[in-house]
């Protein structure tokens, strides 16, 4: 199963609206993931198995190199919030 981590400053309310819109998104588009929410200070590259980090804060480079990274402020401003929710699907429909 695909995994997708959701990154904010503190890991609890910012994720949390980040998670109900991509969930809702993946299940409308019949795709199951699982989803964990994180904050960025418990990112440590040496552990990074997600396929797709949606994130609202800045993620340190070596993280970045480990796992793509989508821009997750449109799913709280909804501004880009549809191409940002469809970057995540492309990303977890063709990684292998």
């Amino acid at each position: 199963m695909k995994r997708i981590w959701l990154v904010c400053a503190t890991g609890i309310a910012t994720s949390a609206m980040l998670r109900v819109k991509v969930q809702e998104y993946l299940e409308d588009h019949g795709v199951e993931a699982t989803i964990r929410q994180l904050r960025v200070a418990e990112l440590n590259p040496e552990f990074i198995d997600a396929d797709v980090i949606v994130a609202t804060t800045s993620i340190p480079p070596e993280i970045a190199e480990k796992a793509p990274v989508v821009d997750g402020i449109g799913l709280i401003t909804g501004i880009g919030q549809e191409e940002a929710l469809q970057k995540v699907l492309e990303i977890i429909t063709t990684k292998k």
